[in-house]
């Protein structure tokens, strides 16, 4: 017996709503691969400006052989104007070329990496508060883990041949309008700042660390050949 066009058209169906959906999913996955292609495609425009920042580096670091008279006479080392840096922590596995130069608010520079306050100081054994803010949030995450340190963890700053050892004083939240943690101190010093809690956009509160400088040594660098 033929089948009635109600039958027809109830047969019809189900592949019509198969069709839908997988042209549905497909968009669904071309629209996730385009998403992961961009984020990827960010993430390797932060190393491609990480890798310059850091041939920069590499070509003002010089080598310094710090060289005492006495075991006890410490050299005298003050960073007169901004040079590129390299940031270590070694107990959150942070390892960032630093910009500088410009305003710490300018998103293009937080987005290579640590961007120097010019309203702070620069590194000195003589004294003053060197500071840097960090992305906590977004694509980049520099300063992620900074709530992860701990007093007496190691943050080096190196610049100009020279390594500035610093060692964590204190890990603190402040409210995002208090700019006391990056004032000056009569002691040499580093703050770093980043967003409290992570993961959004323009919080309330700012994470700031807080470290003193404990030595100044040759960076570790290779020394040049000598014919």
């Amino acid at each position: 017996m033929a089948a009635s066009r109600k039958d027809k058209q109830k047969k019809k169906k189900p592949g019509g709503s198969n069709r839908f959906y997988r042209m549905a999913a497909t968009v669904l996955i071309i629209a996730g691969l385009g998403i992961l292609g961009y984020t990827g495609a960010q993430h390797l425009l932060v190393i491609y400006r990480q890798n310059q920042l850091r041939e920069a580096y590499e070509a003002t670091a010089g080598f310094r052989n710090i060289e005492r008279e006495e075991e006890s006479e410490e050299e005298i080392v003050v960073i007169d104007e901004w040079e590129p840096m390299r940031l270590v922590i070694p107990a959150i596995d942070t390892d960032l070329m630093t910009v500088g130069g410009g305003d710490v608010f300018d998103k293009k520079l937080l987005d290579q990496g640590p961007t120097h306050f010019q309203m702070s100081d620069l590194p000195s054994t003589e004294g003053g508060n060197v500071a840097f803010a960090g992305h906590r949030a977004g694509r980049w995450n520099f300063f992620l883990d900074l709530d992860k340190l701990e007093e007496g963890d190691d943050i080096y700053l190196d610049v100009a041949g020279y390594r500035f050892h610093y060692k964590v004083e204190w890990v603190r939240v402040f409210d995002k309008y208090d700019w006391s943690p990056i004032y000056s101190t009569d002691y040499p010093a580093i703050t770093l700042q980043t967003c409290e809690p992570p993961h959004v956009s323009n919080p309330d509160y700012r994470l700031m660390v807080r470290g003193a400088l404990v030595e100044v040594v040759p960076a570790p660098v290779e020394a040049p050949q000598v014919n």
